[in-house]
């Protein structure tokens, strides 16, 4: 009974130990890739021609800071916020005529999105340590900028009627070299934003390339 006392103590110490030798590492990040949307009609038996099931981005883009609070050589745990501007291909969310799309010469979405995770370091001991992680969070609208030809720019902010914040679920894999890491990510939105007036909901997936730097790290 002793000796199971003792025992479990020690470990116990030794969890307290290793978290007490855990840091945090605050840095940047930088992502650049792409997303593709699935649009379901929910209340609609036969759909009229012309309406739009699937489309993808030209290219997403997004700047932001990150924390990795280090647990032990193998484990961490990650919370990340960024900025996100997508290329769209014009009037996709809106869904107007073709007609009065062909007005708009460029469309621009900026969003926010907050991330946290665990992150598993797979060769904790070598100086280019391989990682996978995996993160759940949420993905918020801010705003549309459509440059429409005769009247410039024209600025949406209720993301066209659907909701304007989802779900996330992401995975990544990738390498880290001292303050340097470099990593590919595949995120999915957990639920549907949805639109109520028309019935309709989407849901998107995509993959980017990631880059982020350590800034600083502070203490124990």
């Amino acid at each position: 009974m002793k000796s199971i006392t003792f025992v479990s103590l020690l470990t116990i110490c030794t969890s307290l130990h290793a978290w007490a030798q855990a840091r945090w590492e605050f840095g940047i990040q930088l992502e650049h890739g792409r997303d593709w949307y699935d649009r379901e009609y929910y209340n609609r038996v036969e759909r009229p021609s012309g309406y739009i099931e699937n489309f993808p981005t030209y290219y997403s883009r997004s700047a932001g800071i990150y924390a990795e609070r280090v647990i032990n050589p193998r484990l961490s745990a990650l919370g990340q916020i960024s900025y996100q501007q997508k290329k769209m291909y014009v009037d996709m969310y809106g869904e107007a005529s073709r007609t009065a799309a062909s007005w708009i010469t460029k469309e621009m979405h900026y969003r926010g999105a907050i991330d946290a995770g665990i992150r598993w370091y797979v060769n904790p001991k070598s100086k280019i340590r391989l990682f996978v992680e995996g993160k759940v969070g949420a993905n918020m609208f801010i705003a549309a900028v459509q440059r429409e030809a005769s009247l410039g720019n024209i600025v949406n902010h209720d993301a066209f009627g659907y909701d304007r914040i989802s779900p996330v679920a992401s995975g990544s894999i990738g390498t880290k070299w001292q303050r340097l890491s470099v990593s590919a990510e595949y995120r999915q939105d957990v639920a549907a934003a949805k639109r109520a007036r028309t019935g309709t909901g989407i849901m998107g997936r995509g993959v980017v390339g990631k880059v982020a730097f350590v800034l600083f790290r502070a203490g124990n």
